[in-house]
């Protein structure tokens, strides 16, 4: 029996915002199988974060059974559906997805003792502040619900768009370093006040 049979994704689950739902993906939801393959083939999101393969919505369906629901039974987090209401106090069924938030802690040897925070958002809908939305009412959840108090954000070293938006979760600067999830690459790292100056006791390259 695999990790992400163990888990069971409520489809009415959801972490509101003034603009926004937060909730799980739903591999036999078409409608999020469509999105998925929507938002990662968009030029943004090759340009910030390559190819990942995922093009047709059956790919998208075994990557979001066997991967991210996978994530949710191992970590009770992972990869969100961000959707916009269309009206203040808009249920999820009324709203409509624009991006993803998450929080990945990736798997041994792999992984960090703090999960990092991501996000995407279509094209047409950036510049808005959404990124920064749902990346605050995800980590405040994760705080609250799951007792996540810390957590890193990584982007490229020539990406202040990105930088800008983890300053404006409330990420702070700790330089670059070069990160063995991203192959050794230099990225620029972020985290939340509080964590220790020493971040090798998160499992942290330096």
């Amino acid at each position: 029996m695999s990790s992400s049979s163990l888990f069971t994704a409520s489809p009415t689950f959801s972490v509101p915002s003034e603009r926004l739902h937060i909730s799980y993906f739903l591999p036999e939801s078409p409608a999020h199988c469509a999105f998925l393959v929507k938002l990662w083939n968009t030029e943004d999101f090759i340009k910030s974060c390559g190819r990942t393969g995922i093009d047709t919505p059956e790919k998208a369906f075994n990557f979001l059974r066997n991967r991210v629901h996978a994530d949710y039974a191992r970590n009770k987090y992972g990869i969100f559906v961000v959707s916009l209401k269309p009206y203040e106090n808009a249920s999820l069924s009324e709203s409509t997805p624009i991006g993803t938030v998450s929080l990945m802690k990736g798997e041994p040897p792999n992984s960090y003792l703090a999960p990092d925070i991501g996000y995407a958002i279509l094209p047409e809908e950036t510049g808005k502040g959404y990124a920064t939305e749902a990346g605050v009412a995800l980590l405040e959840y994760a705080r609250r619900e799951l007792g996540v108090d810390s957590a890193f954000g990584f982007c490229a070293k020539d990406d202040p768009r990105s930088a800008r938006v983890l300053e404006k979760i409330g990420f702070e600067s700790r330089g670059e370093k070069k990160l063995k999830v991203f192959g050794g690459k230099e990225s620029a790292v972020y985290v939340l006040p509080g964590m220790r100056q020493d971040l090798t006791v998160y499992n942290l390259d330096d």
